[in-house]
């Protein structure tokens, strides 16, 4: 084993070497009008500060190419009469792979500044206020994220992670079970490998799990919402992560390989035929942990492994618009197998043999079209579905095996949306839709081998029709939003309309002020509305709902750098509680797990907060994104105490930081660009709250047993964590290589995860989260 580990260790940190000619490569893509996807002709291209000025124009496809560029950051100023001009900055050119863009550009009857964006990033003309946009660039640069989407969510301001286990993201106060995942702009299952990771019960959660199953690879520009979402949006009270896949080259055949300690990524992107119009892009991944475990790294002695295989193909016609056919397959598991030496169980899950499955898959396909001049209708389809199972079995003092518990949630989800974009005029236009979503929901679970926790089998259907109007005034400085969502659920005929409303006033060329109202609305967890108790009733909950206020300023202190301020009131209810008049519960608090009361849409709640940020995108080799949050997240039971949430931490700080140093190396027959570059990221936040444990009932019980009268009245300790990201990268004219070493928890700082009575050792133990682990990696684009 040690043998291997050497070999892989070597293999990993010697890049290859290999003579070439100077190395370029291509800029290309197309531009479009943005509410027709129609192709802009004679758009002009521009390569500021170059002498002479280098530059091109769209051909009759919308098409542009600038070829034989030499390596490193490009600016392009983009622009046509009767359109918003717009500058992209800090285009990263690399060896490994062409730059192909996407540029929509907004019809305007008025001259107006360019809109300035930094890299592959699209303009988020989806909400005046709380929206990130998630990159491809970003998830692979920002350190500790595992190039996971969510993770990197964790930088932004009022995000924290709940466990750095998994990837579940408390937002401004709310469960992660308050968050809609969409991939292409439909609703889709937990699309998260080992959903069951950093949970308190080991039980699958509904949000969450140890790392996304989507690669970086695949990701476009992704859309990441805290609040106050527009009329596109249902379903979903805290935010909205909604996943884009961006189209693989069309042109000519590439290719990327990582290996690293824990498992490998290969990906292959192409045309299709030889007309160059259509593309594929394909990813496979298979991890493990092993290599981890063999050098010490603590993960908990389990045997944890995933992989997953993705796909995305991008098919334009001449006539019949374009369609896009996209899927993902994962499969994940993790086993614990009990000592055979009873001597050496130290704590209660060591006499367990715990065995955890989680498999995902989604399919689907979209088509876009331009009806006229003025209209795009869009639609798209897809099917997901999820299996997650756990199954415990007890060993006694002579290994005699008995079933424990078992867990089996079947989840699927079948999506469809079609809409309409029309552009009224230069100054206003209108999208109107409709969301079917059937869902199909098979959940049972089994305590102690005889105490059924949930049990039930539905399909049912979630349709959720909307509409959203824009209205440009004074000469484009004030912009106005609003729209209507109802959503409309068949299992118990709940029903909501919910009104969106949105202003953002220009006050200069480089500030805006803007304010946002929204009625939401979402569905309960499965687990809920399927729970066994005698009399219970919870299939006629209702939807949980929030008004969403969020006021914001934002100031562009330069093209890279930009100040956000927003302050925000959320009020919720028709909260699901308990009908036990002296209980504290409250579905707000809930992560995983099981409901066992009767339940009434009765309880309330309510999360305000301010947060302030400065994000420089990535520029003059450096990039700097700092935040911070003040809030408060409370809610009120059927007892009528208001108390702080589980997810009440009261203040976030996050940092990240990264520096990149280039030179160059020619001579007379080759030339190559090398790259170091550190990252570094601080997270520190309030500690989440606990409920005290009964410490002389879970004896006499054997089991934990909390008190409830005092639910969460204690805090934790303050969470401290900082990763470092470390890499070293070659470009040459043929391919680019990179070996990096990502280390989490570089201080190896014990953050709390949570408290629980532990029936071998006979007393609290006090369970802590992930310690210091190092990723080494060896990565090549070809």
């Amino acid at each position: 084993m040690r043998d291997n580990f050497y070999c892989l260790l070597l293999a990993l940190i010697i890049p290859c070497f290999a003579l070439g000619q100077a190395p370029t490569q291509t800029i290309r893509g197309f531009v479009i009008d943005t509410d027709t996807q129609l192709p802009l002709v004679g758009a002009s291209i521009i390569i500021p500060d170059t002498d002479p000025l280098m530059g091109t124009s769209t051909n009759e496809q919308g098409q542009f190419r600038l070829d034989a560029l030499p390596l490193g950051y490009y600016n392009l100023e983009v622009s046509i009469l009767g359109y918003q001009p717009v500058v992209l900055t800090q285009l990263l050119l690399e060896s490994g792979k062409e730059l192909v863009l996407k540029i929509p550009l907004s019809e305007s009857a008025e001259t107006l500044e360019a809109i300035v964006l930094t890299g592959k990033r699209s303009n988020p003309n989806i909400s005046p206020v709380s929206i990130n946009t998630i990159t491809q660039e970003e998830v692979l640069r920002f350190p500790g994220t595992f190039y996971d989407p969510s993770r990197l969510a964790m930088t932004f301001a009022g995000v924290a992670s709940t466990d750095d286990q998994a990837n579940n993201i408390s937002i401004r106060g709310n469960s992660p079970n308050s968050l809609s995942w969409r991939l292409e702009g439909l609703e889709i299952v937990n699309p998260n490998h080992l959903s069951n990771a950093g949970t308190f019960s080991d039980r699958p959660s509904q949000n969450g799990g140890g790392v996304n199953m989507l690669s970086a690879q695949l990701l476009s520009t992704s859309y990441f919402m805290t609040g106050a979402f527009p009329a596109t949006y249902g379903n979903a009270l805290s935010g909205v992560m909604d996943m884009r896949l961006r189209p693989g080259n069309n042109e000519q055949w590439e290719f990327t390989a990582q290996a690293g300690f824990i498992g490998i990524d290969l990906s292959a992107e192409g045309p299709l035929t030889s007309r160059k119009n259509s593309s594929l892009l394909v990813n496979y991944r298979y991890s493990f942990t092993g290599l981890l475990s063999s050098m010490g790294v603590e993960l908990g002695d389990e045997d944890i492994r995933f992989q997953d295989f993705s796909f995305h193909l991008n098919i334009p016609t001449k006539n019949a618009g374009k369609f896009t056919i996209f899927g993902i397959d994962g499969r994940s598991q993790n086993t614990f197998i009990a000592d055979a030496d009873t001597a050496n169980w130290a704590f209660q899950k060591d006499r367990f043999d715990i065995y955890y499955e989680n498999d995902v898959s989604a399919f689907g396909i979209t088509h876009s079209i331009p009806v006229g001049n003025r209209t795009a209708w869009n639609s798209s389809f897809a099917f997901s579905e999820r299996r997650a199972s756990r199954v415990a079995f007890r060993l006694d003092d002579e290994l005699r095996l008995s079933e424990d518990s078992f867990d089996e949630i079947n989840e699927g989800k079948v999506a469809f949306n079609t809409h309409i974009n029309h552009r009224v005029s230069s100054n206003s236009k209108f999208t109107a839709g409709l969301y079917l979503t059937q869902l199909d929901n098979d959940v049972y679970s089994l305590e102690d081998s005889t105490e059924i926790n949930y049990d039930g089998i539905d399909q049912s259907m979630l349709i959720q029709p909307y509409f959203g109007y824009e209205q440009n005034f004074l000469s484009n400085r004030l912009r106005l939003n609003v729209g209507l969502h109802y959503q409309y659920f068949t299992l118990n005929e709940s029903q909501s309309l919910e009104p969106r409303a949105a202003l953002r006033l220009r006050l200069s060329k480089n500030q805006n002020l803007s304010l946002a109202y929204g009625l939401h609305s979402q569905v309960q967890q499965p687990q809920v509305y399927f729970a066994n108790s005698p009399g219970l009733t919870n299939e006629n909950l209702g939807f949980t709902k929030a008004h969403h206020l969020v006021l914001s300023y934002d100031r562009s202190i330069n093209q890279s750098t930009k100040l956000v301020a927003e302050a925000y009131y959320q009020s919720l209810f028709d909260v699901p509680i308990s009908t036990n008049p002296n209980s504290s519960f409250s579905i707000l608090n809930n992560l995983e797990g099981f409901v066992l009361d009767d339940l009434v849409n009765e309880g309330t709640g309510e999360n305000y907060g301010f947060e302030i940020g400065v994000q420089k995108n990535f520029s003059d080799n450096f990039f700097l994104l700092v935040n911070t949050s003040l809030f408060e997240s409370k809610y009120t039971g059927a007892d009528g105490i208001e108390r702080d949430t589980r997810f009440n931490s009261n203040y976030i700080l996050n940092a990240t930081a990264g520096r990149e140093f280039r030179w160059s190396k020619s001579g007379t027959t080759k030339q190559r660009e090398k790259v170091f570059g550190l990252n570094a990221r601080l997270a520190y936040y309030g500690g989440f709250r606990e409920t005290p444990i009964d410490e002389i009932a879970s004896i006499e019980a054997g089991t934990t047993i909390f008190v409830d009268a005092e639910a969460f009245s204690i805090k934790q300790p303050d969470f401290f964590k900082v990763d470092l990201r470390l890499y070293w990268k070659n470009n040459r004219s043929k391919y680019s290589s990179t070996v990096s070493l990502d280390i989490q928890n570089v201080t190896n700082r014990e953050n709390i995860a949570y408290s629980y009575y532990d029936d071998q050792q006979g007393e609290i133990i006090i369970k802590n989260q992930l310690g210091l682990i190092p990723i080494l990696s060896y990565r090549i684009e070809f």
